[in-house]
């Protein structure tokens, strides 16, 4: 069954919007759940005190199935230059670095401030 992703999201961390979904387009290919589940705007956060967004996206032919997970790291609103930018084609590993980002941007924020 496909669920949107169970995400912990930091509480200094405001989302924006989530529709990042459970899909699998590797495993599980189907040409009607990629329409439904793959496209740009799949997650968007912000960690507001230092303006940096967490936005996550699919990127690729969707008939064909070519195409990969994004997720940018955006700094001040300058999306034509990222401040990190992370791919992968699996949903779990996209998964898994969106969960080491959101924490480890925590975690940096909480150690400074002490």
């Amino acid at each position: 069954m496909i669920r949107l992703q169970a995400i912990d999201f930091p509480a200094d961390c405001k989302v924006i919007h989530h529709d990042f979904y459970t899909y699998d387009p590797v495993n599980n290919f189907n040409e009607s759940d990629n329409l439904d589940y793959l496209y740009e705007d799949l997650l968007q956060c912000k960690f507001e005190e230092d303006d940096m967004i967490i936005d996550l996206g699919w990127y690729g032919n969707i008939a064909d199935n070519q195409g990969e997970f994004k997720i940018q790291m955006i700094q001040n609103e300058n999306w034509e230059i990222p401040f990190k930018v992370f791919h992968s084609k699996s949903v779990d590993e996209i998964k898994e670095i969106l969960i080491k980002v959101l924490e480890y941007y925590t975690s940096t924020k909480t150690s400074s401030e002490t």
